[in-house]
């Protein structure tokens, strides 16, 4: 279990989320943070030479941080489907859509990304392919990559690239000071 002291609050990504229906910027907040710790264990699983075991904590950084962005826009993403008629996608976000679910994925960044966040869907698939090399390693079947090398050279891409992103958002002090946190620990990676 990871714990990030904030201020005077504990954050446990292993608590349970508040319903997002009812607490929408709690749990869109919940989710971020999530993201952060994510992330950060990401970067020192990679410093420690953990390439697949941060793979994979970067995807699930990249899922919290969708989620997220979902949950923020929850409204505008719904609005959108109901004037396109497709209610199923209502009802699929209602349901699982909010948590940014592995197999929707680049439908949900696609939506995101027709809300403005640029460059989520090609994103997405750069860590769908850091998905399968958590899973699978450099297995030439399944993995996207050819080398330890290589792998490491695109996760620590996509770190910036998520980092980027989470910068780009309305971040209260606690938000930025993790932040700044994961950037030194990024920056200390090369």
């Amino acid at each position: 279990m990871f714990l990030f002291v904030v201020k005077t609050v504990e954050i446990n990504v292993e608590s349970q989320l508040p319903k997002f229906t009812r607490e929408p910027e709690k749990y869109s907040r919940l989710r971020l943070l999530e993201a952060l710790q994510e992330l950060y264990l990401s970067i020192r699983m990679l410093k420690e030479g953990y390439s697949r075991n941060s793979a994979g904590k970067l995807f699930l950084s990249w899922k919290a941080l969708l989620s997220s962005l979902v949950v923020s826009n929850f409204n505008k993403i719904i609005e959108g489907k109901r004037r396109e008629g497709r209610e199923d996608e209502v009802k699929w976000y209602l349901r699982i859509g909010y948590t940014a679910p592995t197999t929707g994925l680049v439908g949900v960044s696609r939506d995101l990304e027709n809300l403005g966040y640029r460059g989520i869907v090609n994103l997405t698939t750069a860590m769908l392919g850091v998905h399968r090399y958590a899973h699978n390693g450099l297995d030439r079947d399944v993995s996207p990559f050819s080398s330890r090398r290589e792998a490491i050279i695109a996760l620590k891409g996509l770190m910036k690239s998520e980092i980027e992103i989470i910068e780009s958002l309305n971040l209260d002090q606690e938000g930025r000071e993790l932040v700044e946190k994961i950037r030194r620990e990024l920056n200390e990676l090369g």
